[in-house]
């Protein structure tokens, strides 16, 4: 089996997130009977607002108009910029699986595969160059559909170029993998950075022994 790409998801492989982070500091702006209930059940906010998020992720709104939706809905008390950077601060950079893509660029061809928004997007790029390894990305809001609908992967095959049966696809959704192998892609559904590492290697992409999960200083 000849591998020739490797396709990196985004949030929770090479940004892992937060949402009780940005769930904390609304909790505050909305009036008191949401906020108590956003404040103590972080999916409280979500059951209110979740299909707005759906919406903003496939490019149907843009930030602005999610904003504006949020707020007409629940009584949201914060500017547009401030709201945006709420939402936004919620990221933090796997350094491992990071090394470990740039490593993989070197031999392969590297692709971004992320059900996103631009808000977040811009703001990832913006603070983590570092994950600019890739050579495209197959971005939701862009391509108007999302993960694991078949479609979503058919898009971003043919964006990327590629033939499926010589690629990997990395994500840690279960239901994204299975969809993904089911478009001909072969997958890997990732748990941590060394597990990930052995299945790489069960695929050959990786003869030369990498270290295993390092920590910052």
């Amino acid at each position: 089996m000849l591998i020739t790409d490797v396709i990196f998801d985004l949030g929770k492989v090479l940004v892992p997130f937060d949402w009780e982070i940005a769930v904390r500091r609304l909790a505050g702006q909305f009036p008191d009977r949401i906020g108590k209930a956003t404040q103590d059940d972080t999916q409280a906010l979500f059951l209110l607002i979740g299909d707005l998020v759906d919406l903003l992720e496939i490019g149907v709104i843009n930030f602005r108009q999610f904003h504006g939706l949020v707020a007409s809905r629940t009584g949201l008390s914060l500017s547009e910029e401030v709201f945006r950077k709420t939402w936004c601060e919620i990221f933090t950079l796997d350094v491992n699986v990071v090394g470990l893509g740039k490593k993989l660029a070197e031999r392969y061809d590297v692709w971004l595969a992320s059900n996103t928004n631009e808000a977040h997007y811009n703001y990832i790029v913006d603070k983590f160059p570092e994950i600019l390894f890739f050579n495209k990305a197959a971005l939701s809001y862009e391509l108007g559909t999302r993960k694991p609908e078949i479609i979503y992967f058919q898009k971003a095959i043919e964006l990327f170029g590629i033939t499926p049966e010589q690629a990997v696809f990395i994500d840690d959704l279960e239901e994204n993998v299975m969809a993904a192998r089911r478009t001909g892609l072969h997958a890997i559904h990732f748990n941590d950075f060394d597990s990930l590492l052995d299945e790489l290697t069960e695929f050959g992409l990786l003869p030369q022994p990498i270290p295993r999960r390092q920590t910052l200083e």
